[in-house]
């Protein structure tokens, strides 16, 4: 275009990252490289292009309706605004249906605004280019298509051999198992996911269940909070019991009608669902248990009724071992504490021994935070990641011990030379199976020693007790504690009473 010519005095500019594009640059690099291009070109041509006059997105192009900088252009291009736009190629408009492509073509041709690329100046207003760009726009099209489903080809094979391709789960960082995408445990957060089935599993509903998780200081990859619903998403996910499963979620692109994107839950029958490579979080029985409990096709022993005492199931007697309930709450001093023997005298104020089990729960708080504080022992993130080197160089031992022997059948190596490389291989994997054991025994120790979600659960519990009925906060104790031992010598005075907590190995 020469300079002359450029009546209408604006151009613009439209970059999109394209599928077509090298996979090994970034998205950044691909439109910084193709940005510079194109104001080269436009100095060439003495074109001057306003920085509100550039658009870029990095979309797939399939629709014009999920493209929402290149709508924003064409109606600056449908009034007539720009003498011509810069970009990369004809494709780089769109590649979707043909009446999406005939609708950009069409705009440009109506506001007789020229398509700028490096090769070449389309003016769609001259029937030769109108025509090449039709055919430009088809061929485009049609290699859009053959992407996909090569691309959608390889997709289905590395998920049945139980590659994951999706964005990475809470609890889960990504990593490769030999050559396919995978997963890994992610320690810190997958102690949550536990947490999150074994509440469940008690009878704990998503709500409560993300109100602890809150209090605990969790928090989900992608929002601010647990929400029952985040809870519920990770319920009803099978990769946490070491699946992969796909077409969970049907989800709808899209439309001029309709122009926001759509998702709907299929029905497990629906799901391609395979054994992954990556480790399971939870058991896959605790997986199938909570599918249950979901549908209602199993109901929790939970007591539904009223709960006057929050630690009903909870204190028991030092003299007889029976439990203690809550009694006389009408009577003069208040509720008391009783040991169900008749035979037995053990009896407690009530509200000094919930005053008691929260002081000491207090007291236990704070001492697994001094203990995590001064905890010098390894960290299980870093022992997993030398149990996964182990694990690379048995493989690749193993790989060298095949070698072997195809390199003795076709007589490359003798006999000798054979035992020899043969017997230096198998040291190596002995010395590599006996590192294997001693780190599998210190994840062990250190998983023992892990204080970290004892502290976070009694950190939530303390905060949420406070503000739950009698009901909600029996369930809370009952998360952390097993049983409680009352003691108290007789002609004591009231205060002189002891309380043995024993926690649940969480």
């Amino acid at each position: 275009m020469q300079k002359e010519a450029a009546v209408k005095d604006r151009n613009a500019l439209y970059l999109r990252k394209s599928q077509a594009d090298q996979p090994d640059e970034s998205i950044a690099e691909v439109l910084a490289k193709h940005r510079a291009m194109l104001m080269e070109l436009a100095d060439k041509m003495d074109v001057t292009i306003s920085q509100d006059d550039i658009y870029e997105e990095v979309v797939s192009g399939e629709s014009l309706y999920a493209r929402p900088e290149m709508l924003r252009m064409l109606e600056q291009v449908e009034a007539g605004a720009y003498e011509g736009v810069f970009c990369m190629d004809i494709d780089r408009l769109g590649r979707g249906s043909m009446s999406e492509q005939g609708i950009i073509l069409e705009t440009f041709r109506m506001s007789e605004t020229k398509i700028i690329c490096p090769g070449k100046t389309y003016d769609l207003t001259n029937d030769a280019d109108e025509e090449l760009t039709e055919m430009k726009a088809l061929f485009a099209r049609f290699e859009l298509k053959m992407i996909r489903k090569r691309m959608q080809r390889g997709l289905m094979q590395t998920i049945q051999a139980g590659g994951y391709v999706a964005n990475q789960p809470y609890g889960y960082r990504k990593c490769t198992v030999g050559k396919l995408p995978s997963l890994e445990i992610n320690e810190d957060q997958a102690k949550f996911i536990r947490y999150i089935y074994k509440r469940y599993l008690e009878g704990v509903g998503a709500y409560i269940i993300a109100d602890e998780l809150n209090a605990m200081g969790s928090v989900p990859n992608r929002a601010a909070k647990w929400s029952k619903n985040t809870v519920r998403d990770i319920l009803r996910n099978p990769t946490f019991a070491g699946k992969v499963a796909w077409n969970r979620v049907k989800r709808y692109k899209p439309t001029k009608s309709y122009p926001h994107p759509r998702a709907e839950h299929q029905k497990m029958e629906d799901w391609i669902m395979v054994d992954g490579l990556h480790p399971a979080i939870i058991p896959w029985e605790d997986w199938e248990r909570a599918q249950e409990i979901r549908k209602g096709r199993h109901i929790p022993s939970i007591n539904h009724g009223q709960v006057a005492n929050p630690m009903a199931g909870l204190i028991r007697c030092g003299n007889c071992g029976r439990n203690m309930q809550r009694i006389g709450a009408a009577t003069k001093g208040g509720p008391r504490l009783h040991c169900i023997e008749k035979s037995c005298i053990a009896s407690a104020k009530f509200g000094l021994v919930e005053q008691r089990l929260l002081e000491n729960l207090e007291r236990m708080r704070d001492e697994l935070e001094i203990e995590a504080q001064k905890s010098s022992g390894p960290d299980i993130s870093s022992l997993l990641v030398e149990k996964r080197t182990i694990e690379a160089k048995l493989r690749k031992t193993a790989s060298r011990v095949d070698v072997l022997h195809d390199l003795l059948e076709d007589g490359t190596y003798d006999r000798e030379t054979f035992k020899t490389r043969l017997s230096k291989a198998q040291a190596e994997t002995e010395a590599l199976n006996a590192q294997q054991a001693d780190v599998e025994r210190r994840i062990d120790e250190a998983k023992r020693r892990d204080t970290t979600l004892v502290l976070a659960q009694l950190t939530s519990v303390l905060q949420l007790y406070p503000t739950l009925d009698n009901e909600g906060k029996n369930r809370l104790l009952k998360s952390v504690i097993d049983y409680v031992i009352y003691r108290k010598p007789q002609k004591t005075r009231p205060m002189a009473f002891t309380l043995e907590i024993k926690l649940k190995n969480i």
